[in-house]
């Protein structure tokens, strides 16, 4: 059988990363022209220390995602999404596979596909968090794939999922 893999979509990342600069420009400008600003003191050292190492966190991000793009890997093994799951979810682990779309929200329509492992299986998460609060997180909301951030039509993306699971619509 086939892989399918599904990356990010660059124009979101361009978005977060040019953001996230203007905020750093927010930042610039409110320390060197903000009340209480003192020329004398070294509150422009600190400033630039500051400005330097947020804007290499956000080019650190910004490569990151940008050189690992893959997003969703859909394929004889299981679902694997790279961001959120050590190894993929087995298809045999999986209890069932809902599609969620979300018409009002804050940014238009959003499209969730919702992958629930079976009852007694943990999706192996990156994330390390209680086992408790794992397990009701997963009970209660099972683990979200967003399909809205995805290069690729989400109907496609379903489709492929549905090859190995159906996938239940909401």
């Amino acid at each position: 059988m086939a892989t399918f893999t599904y990356h990010h979509s660059k124009k979101n990342l361009v978005w977060i990363i040019g953001l996230l600069t203007a905020l750093l420009g927010v930042f610039g400008f409110a320390v060197l022209f903000g009340a209480g600003f003192d020329p004398n003191s070294s509150d422009f050292l600190w400033a630039v220390v500051v400005g330097l190492s947020l804007l290499v966190s956000i080019a650190a991000f910004g490569w990151i995602l940008w050189k690992n793009p893959r997003a969703v890997v859909v394929g004889d093994i299981g679902i694997y999404n790279p961001l959120v799951f050590k190894r993929p979810l087995r298809w045999d682990e999986i209890h069932r596979i809902r599609r969620v779309r979300v018409r009002r929200a804050l940014y238009g329509e959003r499209d969730w596909l919702i992958v629930e492992p079976s009852p007694g299986i943990l999706a192996p998460l990156r994330m390390p968090t209680w086992r408790r609060l794992e397990l009701w997180l997963q009970k209660q909301h099972g683990v979200c794939i967003p399909l809205h951030g995805l290069e690729g039509d989400a109907d496609e993306i379903v489709r492929s999922v549905e090859r190995f699971r159906p996938v239940t619509r909401q």
